[in-house]
């Protein structure tokens, strides 16, 4: 008994030693930060730095910490603007010893993006410029990023409101209108910032040489009291060009009905009515309301478009008036599915074309492993057309498009995902 009572501890204290080894200060950190003890890892990483100086992904993951702080998490005491140089010397430092490191200048972009949305904020024009002028100097947006901005804005008619997604495409717009001058027209508006007062009002505004405003009726002391507003689901009528009303052959009173359902709820129980039954409290969130307050008041003067690389939640039900041209969705006055527009295949025809695709390939040597990923939206829309082609029995069209493909889009990047999409093409030619 004593024999076998000394092999199990054996046993146990080998595996310990080979399935239960001691985490490295890194893997210290990126688990405190799984569990949102973010203070925690930064400790821990600066620990770690002094252990490994020339750990390029120990400075990659202070500055994207830093930055989360900064930003991303709730306001913390020392976590500002003032603490953003601290977060760029970690990056540059992470560069240094990897300069192609994507993830990296992925997060200096972000960096730089914050402090233009500082610079929005106090309506300063040159600072603003500067902060996207130095994103791209340190190689935040790489060629095939400015070709993929640049087919996104020109996805859009002229004078059209662009709601985008995040900071991918937002960014690479905003460089592109403040540094290249192209297509100042489209105010370009991250969808998911339109809960904040000051860039309602910002937006409101405009910044003369820089951001063209959009029409918004609401006072000032309106903007500043956004907050969730008690909602049930309602239809709002919403007035649409004349244009479409003259396309799809409308009524001249024909307005938009717009069912929108609230977007929040809570466990507080309340009745509207004597008498009626309690149920759960639901809102409308500050974000909904602004997408509601811009779309109501600027549909009828302007096109109205969704990046596609927006999240579906933003759109609160809009989609069923989409119709998809690739990389945007526009805004429509009527339900595309039963009129049978849900894609617009002159659009994507537009985009599909190989002088679109000239810096395509830069994404091998340029991957910005967060972001990259948008370009299979080529991709898909490359299928779609591919695939209309073929239900229409056009040979000639497919067989074209099939050659961009495996000329332009098909270049090693994501070998998987191009053998799905050859693969789904070559079916369609049979």
């Amino acid at each position: 008994m004593r024999k076998i009572i000394i092999t199990i501890s054996t046993l146990l204290g080998l595996s310990c030693s080979l399935f239960g080894q001691e985490l490295t200060l890194k893997e210290k950190a990126i688990e405190e930060f799984k569990k949102e003890h973010y203070k925690e890892a930064i400790e821990i990483l600066e620990k770690a730095v002094v252990e490994t100086p020339n750990d390029a992904e120990i400075y990659y993951y202070l500055g994207w910490y830093n930055h989360y702080l900064a930003y991303d998490s709730r306001p913390l005491k020392g976590y500002d603007f003032t603490h953003s140089e601290r977060i760029f010397s970690y990056l540059d430092k992470a560069l240094e010893l990897n300069p192609n490191y994507g993830d990296a200048k992925y997060f200096y972009g972000a960096e730089c993006s914050g402090n233009a949305f500082n610079a929005m904020q106090n309506y300063d024009l040159e600072k603003l410029k500067y902060f996207y002028k130095r994103a791209f100097d340190k190689g935040a947006y790489p060629s095939w990023l400015i070709e993929l901005g640049k087919n996104l804005l020109n996805s859009c008619p002229q004078n059209s409101i662009l709601f985008a997604g995040g900071n991918a495409d937002f960014d690479i717009c905003s460089y592109l209108q403040l540094q290249q001058e192209f297509r100042k027209d489209i105010t370009v508006i991250p969808i998911g910032n339109i809960d904040r007062p000051w860039y309602v009002e910002f937006l409101k505004n405009g910044l003369k040489g820089g951001v063209k405003p959009v029409v918004l009726s609401l006072t000032k002391n309106q903007i500043y009291d956004i907050h969730p507003f008690k909602w049930d689901t309602t239809t709002i009528p919403i007035p649409v060009p004349k244009e479409d009303i003259e396309r799809y052959s409308l009524p001249g009173d024909y307005k938009l009905n717009w069912q929108v359902n609230p977007d929040l709820s809570s466990n507080r129980q309340h009745s509207k009515m004597r008498g009626e039954n309690a149920k759960n409290r639901t809102y409308l969130s500050p974000q909904q309301a602004i997408l509601l307050q811009i779309i109501e008041e600027n549909y009828v003067l302007r096109p109205i478009c969704f990046s596609n690389f927006c999240n579906p939640f933003f759109y609160g039900g809009l989609e069923k008036y989409f119709t998809n041209c690739g990389l945007i969705s526009k805004l429509t006055a009527v339900d595309t599915k039963d009129k049978g527009i849900q894609n617009d295949y002159s659009e994507m025809e537009k985009l599909l074309r190989s002088e679109n695709f000239k810096h395509y390939s830069d994404i091998i040597k340029n991957d910005l492993p967060r972001i990259s990923g948008l370009t299979f939206s080529y991709h898909r829309t490359l299928y779609m057309l591919a695939k209309e082609y073929a239900d229409n029995n056009d040979k000639e069209k497919l067989n074209g498009l099939i050659n961009l493909y495996n000329h332009q889009l098909q270049i090693g990047f994501n070998e998987e995902t191009e053998k799905y999409f050859r693969d789904e093409l070559e079916k369609l030619k049979k």
